[in-house]
């Protein structure tokens, strides 16, 4: 009574709901899907382009993309760079939060072979 179940509560992070097909590619140890969305994010955080292409995402384009400047990826926060070019090419995505927004230095944004139908 009053408290969240563990499930639950595993399966949010403080920018809302996960997108469990993210995090189940993640986690796929059979291609390695963890360790290369680890070192895109961590690229990422060095060059400002996030290169998430072919990475078997599906349904919505995770919260944690749109938040990648709230989070600290690089050794040094501070010298972290903003995103500037995102792919999410070759992924069976069909919608696109309104949150994509806040990619405010995003200039360039690849999204080709996937189901999206609208774009916010």
């Amino acid at each position: 009574p009053g408290s969240i179940p563990i499930q639950h509560h595993l399966a949010m992070s403080r920018l809302g709901p996960r997108n469990a097909n993210f995090f189940a590619a993640q986690n796929d140890a059979g291609d390695g899907s963890a360790s290369k969305v680890r070192r895109a994010y961590q690229r990422c955080a060095e060059t400002g382009t996030l290169n998430l292409s072919n990475q078997k995402l599906s349904g919505v384009l995770p919260e944690s993309v749109c938040g990648f400047q709230d989070s600290a990826w690089a050794e040094k926060w501070w010298e972290q760079c903003p995103v500037t070019r995102l792919d999410v090419s070759l992924n069976t995505l069909e919608a696109l939060p309104s949150s994509v927004a806040n990619l405010v230095d995003c200039e360039a944004f690849l999204a080709y072979s996937n189901q999206l139908q609208t774009v916010p």
